[in-house]
């Protein structure tokens, strides 16, 4: 496959990146399965997650399980500790205490990341001097995925327009698709996704849902406010349910 090259400006940029990715409550819960939940078929483990935060516990003790192929809805007001969660399971947050294992793995581990597909919000990471497709280029090199699975995923999404653009003339809802995109990369068995539909348009929201209707087999865990979203789902947990 020929090299594809990234503007001059990025390149430094990029190099960084690349060293930095080498290196790597209360809860209730509202069940709309009519089947229970095999435990061999589990990919999401948490094992009395606590999370501190200077001594505010944000994350008390939580135990969850989400199987290959349920979507899990995260719910509750600010600060209920949605966004720590999603991050408990990427890795990037660490508990106080407990434990979290992707699909046999400790969360945070090569191992675990690799199986993990994230768009956790505010996102930072993109190259802004690059145009989205060239973004989605470099991080599917990072996962060993060439340019005919990164142009599938931005012509799935309709993006095809948007990543001919430079990120710094994104809005925040081209930013979120995109940032989906980039999680899709490799067909990951887990899903880590945090308000992925705030800012989308109708039409955009429904691409989203089309996209992981045709992924049945990924677990996704979701956090959102979005009704309609919550009602797609398989489960709900709510955090700080007092």
């Amino acid at each position: 496959m020929p090299a594809v090259a990234a503007p001059k400006a990025a390149v430094g940029s990029a190099l960084i990146l690349l060293v930095m990715a080498l290196r790597l409550t209360s809860t209730s819960v509202v069940d709309r399965q009519s089947e229970p939940v095999r435990e061999d078929a589990r990919v999401i483990v948490v094992d009395r997650l606590t999370r501190e935060f200077g001594g505010v516990r944000v994350l008390d003790g939580l135990s969850l399980s989400v199987s290959a192929g349920e979507r899990l809805a995260v719910r509750g007001p600010n600060g209920a500790g949605k966004t720590t969660l999603l991050r408990c399971l990427f890795g990037t947050v660490t508990p106080t205490s407990g434990r979290v294992v992707i699909d046999g793995h400790d969360a945070g581990t090569v191992a675990a990341r690799m199986l993990i597909g994230a768009s956790l919000g505010q996102e930072r990471s993109f190259f802004l001097r690059l145009t989205g497709l060239d973004n989605l280029r470099f991080f599917g090199r990072l996962r060993g995925i060439g340019e005919a699975e990164v142009v599938a995923v931005s012509e799935e999404l309709q993006l095809q327009d948007v990543a001919r653009k430079r990120i710094d003339q994104y809005s925040t809802g081209q930013l979120q698709q995109l940032a989906f995109a980039r999680a899709l990369l490799g067909d990951p068995p887990v899903l880590l996704l945090d308000e992925p539909t705030r800012s989308l348009d109708t039409a955009a929201r429904e691409r989203f849902w089309a996209a992981l209707d045709r992924r049945r087999g990924c677990a996704a865990v979701i956090a959102t406010h979005v009704e309609d979203d919550l009602l797609r789902t398989d489960r709900e947990l709510e955090l700080g349910a007092g």
